[in-house]
């Protein structure tokens, strides 16, 4: 079993800004996006362009961004733990991925990271998972950054592939048989 970092193709692909400056703070502050349901509350940002590259599947944007052909892709598969809530952008249907399963699954005996000085986790500098915390996560959060990482599975890289989805870019950041 692998575990993959969601990450973009930021040099070759769109990259998406908010329209509204005063966006960005809201979902900083407003809606967090920590893995909590926010879709009863949520009023859609407009977004533009800000490096026009290639339309993809997925634009960079500081939350996962998902067309709606990816939408369709991935609902049967993801549907259950995220929320897919609409952007506004005049160019295609795009949603940002809110994704609610954020799991205590780091085999700290294995990870390495930086800490702050609380002794809290900056950032990991190596991956390691409990693999029966994980086993059938198709796209999680981890409980030390649910604001910052977004994992993937296996079968999520899959489908990518199969349905020829682009602007992705994952990191392998765990494989369970090293």
């Amino acid at each position: 079993m692998k575990i993959w970092k969601f990450q973009t193709d930021a040099n070759k692909f769109d990259h998406f800004i908010y329209k509204n400056e005063d966006d960005c703070s809201k979902v900083l502050w407003d809606y967090k996006f920590e893995g909590n349901r926010i879709a009863d509350r949520w009023i859609p940002l407009e977004v533009d362009v800000f490096k026009h590259k290639k339309r993809s599947d997925t634009p960079t944007f500081s939350i996962p961004v998902l067309s709606k052909r990816a939408v369709d892709v991935y609902k049967d598969l993801i549907g259950d733990v995220v929320e897919f809530l609409p952007l506004k952008y005049d160019k295609g249907d795009y949603f940002l991925v809110n994704v609610l399963d954020v799991v205590d699954c780091i085999d700290f005996d294995k990870a390495e990271f930086i800490p702050f000085e609380s002794g809290r986790v900056m950032m990991f500098t190596k991956y390691a998972f409990k693999q029966d915390a994980v086993q059938g996560k198709h796209i999680f959060k981890i409980v030390e950054l649910p604001k910052t990482e977004v994992f993937v599975s296996d079968e999520f890289k899959r489908i990518i592939e199969e349905n020829k989805l682009i602007g992705f870019k994952l990191q392998e950041v765990w494989n369970s048989e090293c």
